[in-house]
Parts: structure tokens; sequence; C-alpha cells
């Protein structure tokens, strides 16, 4: 349900923007549209291959994706500001790039590989 309201608010913003040809695609609005379905994709697609019948093909840098995915989810159950930042991004309220921001980054492998202090 998040991916057709963020369909329909890039589809909304591309109608908005002025008048339209009627005899072509609309470029734009698939420019806008495709930061969704992109997101939409990775985050359904990641999920998938790990299930155990799925064996690839795996995408690069697949091993260090699902080895920083499996240490900032380890860190999510115990520090809220990792859970939080987590779920925004599994509810499709942030891009999944957020939880490669240096903070995020930083933070999940303090906690993950040292244990370190939650605050």
């Amino acid at each position: 349900m998040t991916s057709a309201t963020l369909h329909a608010s890039c589809l909304s913003k591309y109608l908005r923007s002025g008048p339209k040809p009627h005899d072509g695609p609309a470029h734009a609005y698939f420019d806008q549209v495709r930061v969704v379905v992109d997101a939409a994709w990775q985050i359904s697609t990641t999920a998938d291959i790990e299930l155990p019948h799925v064996d690839g093909p795996y995408p690069p840098g697949y091993k260090v994706t699902k080895w920083f995915g499996d240490l900032l989810f380890r860190a999510s159950l115990t520090d809220p500001v990792l859970n939080a930042r987590l779920g925004r991004v599994t509810t499709m309220l942030d891009h999944p790039a957020a939880l490669s921001r240096p903070g995020t980054l930083f933070r999940a492998l303090r906690l993950g590989l040292l244990g370190g202090s939650r605050r």
C-alpha cells in the first residue's frame, strides 16, 4: 500500500506540473516513479534472496551487504535509534540508501561489533 501511495504521489506531481502531450510516453512521470519502484524491489528482493530455495544470481557486493544487514538487524534489536531507522526503510518512509549514511553505519558497527553504548 505504501508503494501504491508513493506511485499516486508521483502521478499527482506529474499531472500538476502543467499541460502534457497526449501522443507520447510520460517520461517525466516514469523518471519520478523509478525511485519508488527501485526502492520497493530492493527491499523485497533483498529479503527474497535469503530464502533457502533461492540460489542466485546474487547482486554485486551481496556478501558485504548481507553481512552489514545482519549486523544492523541484530543491533536494531536493542538500539532504539537503529530500530527506528530500519523501520522507516522497511515501511518505505525512507529510501534504503538511508541505511548507508555514515552515522547509521558507524552506530551499527559500534553496537554490532563492540557492543558499545546505546546513547
